[in-house]
C-alpha cells in the first residue's frame, strides 16, 4: 500500500493526471481531424486507429494520411506522443529511484537499532546481523 502511496505521488508531483487529459485530447482531436479531412478513414474508428497507429509508431498502412490536414494531425499526435512517453519513462524512474532509497533507508535504518542493542542480542542473532551486514556491503 505504501509503495502505491509513492506512485501517486510521484504522478501527482509530476503533473502526470492533467498532462494525461490533455493528451487524449489532442489523440481525439487528431482521430477526428484525420476522420474528416481524409478520404481513406471512413468512420471515426478509423481515425482512432490511424492515431493509435501513429503513437505506437506500428504504421500497418491500412489507413494512411493522404491529405495536408491529417499529416499536420499526424506530425501534431507525434510530437505530443514523444512527450508523453518521455513523461510515462520519467515517471517510472522516479518511482524506481524513490523505492531503491527508501530501501536503503529501511537498511540503515535496521542496522542502526541492532547497533544500539549489540550487547544485549544472543550470538545467533549477532551472527544474523552480521551475515545482513556483509550482503548489504556486497550489494554495495
Amino acid at each position: 500500500m505504501r509503495r502505491l502511496r509513492m506512485l501517486v505521488e510521484i504522478e501527482r508531483q509530476a503533473g502526470f493526471g492533467p498532462i494525461t487529459c490533455l493528451f487524449v485530447v489532442v489523440f481525439l482531436l487528431c482521430s477526428l481531424a484525420v476522420w474528416l479531412a481524409d478520404p481513406v478513414a471512413n468512420t471515426f474508428g478509423d481515425g482512432m486507429w490511424f492515431s493509435f497507429q501513429a503513437v505506437s509508431t506500428i504504421g500497418f498502412g491500412d489507413v494512411t494520411a493522404a491529405g495536408s490536414v491529417a499529416r499536420i494531425a499526424t506530425v501534431l499526435l507525434s510530437v505530443v506522443s514523444i512527450f508523453y512517453i518521455a513523461l510515462i519513462t520519467g515517471v517510472v524512474v522516479s518511482y524506481c529511484n524513490a523505492m531503491l532509497r527508501q530501501r536503503q533507508e529501511g537498511t540503515l535504518a535496521h542496522f542502526a537499532e541492532n547497533l544500539e542493542r549489540l550487547d544485549e542480542m544472543t550470538p545467533d542473532e549477532l551472527a544474523s546481523f552480521c551475515e545482513r551486514v556483509k550482503e548489504y556491503r556486497r550489494g554495495k
